[in-house]
């Protein structure tokens, strides 16, 4: 009987053991940073107020394909005040965003940034990442 109930608790135990450390080896995701770069001579405005940007997110491969991106106004504090354009990349994390400027928006104060959203791919979670703003220049 003490051999049975000794294995019985090793079998627990060993049972245990192999859940915790399944549970600790699915957990382990890759963070990966994500940086979005302009191509240049991008972003450009034009004196009706529109706005397009073009460029790439610089990342691994895996985190680039079909990823969300949000093209922001922002306020002089950094405060995003509207949405002017979303979409996603391509197989080559490149994207190609525009918008039309809402009217009143002050010269010099206000700026212009595209944002890649987080998002988990596979083993990666592919951090959320942010352009240079590009100031609102004068129409």
């Amino acid at each position: 009987m003490r051999a049975g109930r000794l294995i019985a608790v090793l079998a627990v135990a060993v049972f245990g053991l192999g859940l915790f450390s399944a549970g600790a080896l699915a957990g382990s995701k890759k963070k990966k940073a994500t940086s979005v770069i302009y191509f240049s001579g991008s972003p450009k405005f034009n004196n009706g107020g529109k706005v397009t940007a073009k460029g790439a997110l610089n990342t691994v491969k895996t985190c680039r394909i079909s990823r969300a991106v949000r093209f922001q106004l922002l306020d002089s504090t950094g405060v995003v005040t509207a949405t002017l354009d979303g979409s996603s990349t391509d197989s080559n994390g490149n994207f190609s965003l525009s918008g039309q400027l809402p009217k009143g928006v002050p010269a010099g104060t206000n700026s212009v940034r595209v944002k890649a959203l987080k998002e988990t791919a596979g083993k990666f979670v592919c951090k959320a990442g942010v352009s240079a703003p590009a100031p609102v220049p004068a129409t």
